[in-house]
Order: structure tokens, then sequence, then C-alpha cells
């Protein structure tokens, strides 16, 4: 008898297998050129997506509900920038067209992050983030400001990030750039550090450069706070050469904390081969300690900056002629730099020299970032093209580092530099199956940066973008009113 139903089963289950229903994933990518950097992976796969979630990579045909041909294109993890002032979508729809599918302010930070992430959540084209905002906070801590700390929290917590009362609150808050703590403002802002921690920040933001009043001592114990909350200090560090690159080294090292220097090109100069080598050394003896470049000869910031104070042309070895101020793209002058400067606004900064930025590009201990400026159409080009101008131009033209190495710094290096504090980057950055969907899909022979110094214009070469599975951009062109990008928080953030 137990033989006989057997026989009966066997003959069963051949039907009842063919009669299962075909696994069918929402999209299937079709025979594109899978590179993930974390496994060293490159070859011609299918990619079954559900969800927000890469399901399956096989050889094997499968079947979506949308099915995209993308032979002869490279699918990469979507591009994670590190470094982002642009957080508004005007830029967002720029840097997805250049591949990008997270977009971290981590250099500066946001104040009262909590409510800022709140006021992005479900509006945002790409994924977003930001670290706490030293330069406004030891700003909040000094002992005649705290009474406003509280009152701009209160605001925040009432309406919002985007407050118009907020925000004329914070630009009043007077010269503080050029005051230093006490002790006592100190403790303050330890206190301020956690409050922004526990509304998801995912490090501190010590552009210490921007504010000459800190001593060497009040940026000591900030990293100090840093390494007892085990999060990572992204810095702009103090001045131009090695000496604030050298204080910030030192300052990771004897206090523990992880450090990123962000954008060691301009902050180098002339030295950024011993900045990256003090990297790599230190790297090797263990330390937390990585840093980023940009791929263009020219900085951004705000001509009303302490960066502009008496002396900047001998420290910057530049003069009127090489700045140019964004709203219109002319060159100053000595008249002209003293009126805008006056009434406040940005200016390109023409100060680098190429083979300085082949050093960094090239170099194995250097991520990409973009430090994408705020939307405006004649910003900076690297708000729109940075991550497809190194694969353009550094990769296919001048072939100073392959494909896979280049991706690894667009990639999993920043997902690696967030992990600890941000354990859902461990999902990014990768083409595995159970990472998250945020694909970058470009033909290799094709990609370029068009924007330039005369204004911003997409990237080309991208054809597909995904952000959490769902497409931001579709034959090389923004998918309008989508809007797939989430928070991403660090591990203190209160639920």
């Amino acid at each position: 008898m137990k033989s006989i139903l057997l026989f009966f089963v066997g003959l069963l289950v051949p039907y009842i297998l063919s009669s299962q229903p075909e696994r069918v994933y929402d999209i299937v990518l079709l025979g594109g050129r899978v590179m993930d950097p974390e496994t060293g992976f490159d070859g011609i796969r299918n990619v079954g997506i559900s969800g927000d979630r890469i399901r399956e990579i096989s050889t094997e045909r499968l079947e979506g509900k949308e099915m995209i041909d993308v032979s002869g294109l490279v699918v990469a993890p979507g591009f994670i920038d590190l470094h982002v002032h642009g957080m508004t979508n005007e830029a967002h729809q720029y840097q997805v067209r250049d591949g990008v599918t997270t977009a971290l302010e981590l250099e500066s930070g946001v104040t009262f992050v909590k409510e800022w992430i709140d006021g992005k959540s479900g509006k945002s084209i790409v994924n977003f983030g930001a670290s706490v905002p030293h330069g406004s906070l030891r700003t909040f801590a000094m002992e005649d400001y705290q009474p406003l700390f509280e009152k701009a929290k209160d605001i925040a917590e009432k309406e919002g990030r985007n407050s118009p009362e907020l925000s004329k609150l914070m630009i009043n808050l007077g010269r503080s750039s050029y005051r230093s703590l006490t002790d006592k403002d100190m403790a303050a802002m330890a206190d301020m550090v956690d409050y922004e921690l526990a509304g998801g920040a995912l490090g501190i933001g010590v552009p210490v450069g921007y504010y000459p009043g800190a001593t060497q001592a009040e940026i000591f114990r900030i990293y100090e706070i840093a390494a007892q909350r085990k999060v990572t200090v992204f810095s702009h560090t103090r001045g131009f050469g090695l000496v604030g690159i050298q204080e910030a080294i030192a300052n990771a090292t004897t206090s523990g904390a992880p450090l990123h220097i962000v954008h060691a090109n301009s902050l180098s100069l002339g030295d950024i081969q011993v900045t990256l080598d003090m990297v790599a050394s230190a790297q090797d003896r263990g330390l937390d300690i990585t840093t980023e470049v940009y791929p263009y000869t020219a900085a951004s910031t705000a001509l009303q900056s302490v960066l502009f104070d008496e002396g900047w042309q001998e420290t910057l070895g530049i003069s009127y002629q090489d700045l140019q101020w964004e709203a219109t793209g002319e060159r100053l002058t000595k008249e002209t730099f003293d009126k805008y400067r006056k009434q406040g606004g940005t200016v390109i900064i023409h100060m680098m020299k190429p083979e300085w930025i082949e050093t960094g590009v090239s170099h194995p201990v250097t991520n990409i970032g973009s430090d994408g400026m705020p939307y405006a159409p004649m910003a900076h080009p690297r708000t729109a093209g940075t991550f497809s101008r190194v694969l353009g131009v550094y990769v296919r033209e001048k072939k100073l580092l392959t494909l896979m190495d280049a991706l690894k710094k667009m990639t999993i290096m920043p997902a690696r530099r967030l992990e600890p504090v941000a354990p859902m980057m461990t999902r990014k950055g990768r083409v595995q199956v159970g990472a998250d969907a945020d694909l970058t899909i470009f033909n290799p022979d094709e990609i370029i940066d068009r924007a330039d110094f005369t204004g911003l214009k997409y990237s080309e070469g991208i054809y597909f973008v995904l952000v959490n599975g769902v497409l931001a951009v579709r034959d090389g062109k923004n998918v309008e009113n989508v809007f797939p990008g989430r928070a991403i928080v660090g591990k203190y953030k209160r639920r």
C-alpha cells in the first residue's frame, strides 16, 4: 500500500511543481552588467526587484510586471554623496541625473534635524540625512545666546523647520564666529549635541575653518564628545594647507573619535599628496580616518564668510579675477569684491591645479563627495556633474583608475563610513540580494558631465536610477512627481 501511495505521489509532484505560479517581480532589469564594488562581482545578470529591495540576481530569465532591457549598460549601486549643501528637490533633480540616490549634509549639518527630517519625509526625490551642526550649536551654547536656543527649539517643534520666524532668528545670531567658548558654554553645547543626535543626526559636522574664534581646546573637546558617542566628526579643517589637517588628525588620534576630512583637494591645495599620505598612514595604523575629493579645480562658498577676511589672496595664492560671482558669472574686481562682500552671496573660487585633482581622484583612500551647492542656475557645476565627471573624464578618458575602483569611491566606501552610526547603510552601496534597490544604470562609454562654469546642465549617459525600488530616472529623463527618498538616521534617534 505504501509503495502504491509513493507511486501516485511521484506522478503528482511534477504536476504540482509545474502548476505553481512563477514568481513575478515588480521590476526586472534584463541583461545588464552588474557591478558590485563590495564583492568585486562584475558580470551579465538579470536583477529582480520587488518593493524596495533587490530580490534576485540571476543568469536565468526572470519575470516582472515591468521588464526593462538594460543590456550594454552598467547596473551599479546608487551613488552616495556624503557632502551636499543643495538639499531641495530643485537640486535633487540634477543630483539624481548624476546617479546620486542618497544626498547627505554632513559638513555643516542641519539645526533641529528632527524637524527637518519630518519636513522632507515623503517629499524627497533621493534619500537624505544630516549631521549635528557644530557651527550653529556653538553659537547657541554661548551664555548670552542660550535662551535663543530654547526659543528656536520651541518654534521648530511647533511650526516646523521651515518656519519664517525660525529663519529670521537663525540669521540674527551675530558674529559669533570670532568668539570662543568657555567651559560652561561647552557643557551646554554637549547637551545640544545629544538633542540633535536624538533627532536622527549622523555624526557631528565641524566646519571649524569658518569660525576662527574657536580655540584648539574647544575643538578638541568636541572630538571628545564625538568619541564618547561613537559618532564621526565631519570636518572642514582650520585654514588651508597641512596645519589644520594635522590638527584634525591629532584630535582624532588622541580622542579616539572617527574622522572624515571633507574636500581634501580644496583644503590641501598643493599639499594634497601629503594629506592623502597621512590619511593612508592613519588607516594602516588602524585609525578610523577617511577623506573625500571632488573633481573640479574651483571651490565655492559665501563671499561674506571668514575665508575672505584680510589676507585671503596670500593664503589662497589668487586674486580678484579668480573669483566668479555665481549670480552673473562675472569675474570680480576690487570694486565688485567689496560691493558683493557687503551684499552677501555665493562665489566660485578658481584656485586649484588639474594635477592636484588627478592626485585626489585617483588615490585609493578618497571617497567622491560633490560639495554640491544649493540650487541656482549658475551654481558650481559640481552640484550637477561630480559623479559623471569622475566616470567620464578620470575613468574613461584619462584612465587614472578603473571603473570598479571609481564605483567603490561612490558607493561602498561612503556606505561603510556611515554604517557604525546608521545600520540601515549596510543595505546601501551594494548590488546584492537583500540590498536596498538604490541603483544607477549607465552607459560607461557615454557617461559625462555637462554642467560647467556657465550654468547647470544635466549629466548624460545615465539612463535609469531607482531609489528604494522606484524609478526616479527613466530613459535618461527625470520621472515627475515621484518622491521615494527616505531619511537616513542615526542610531540615537528616538522612536
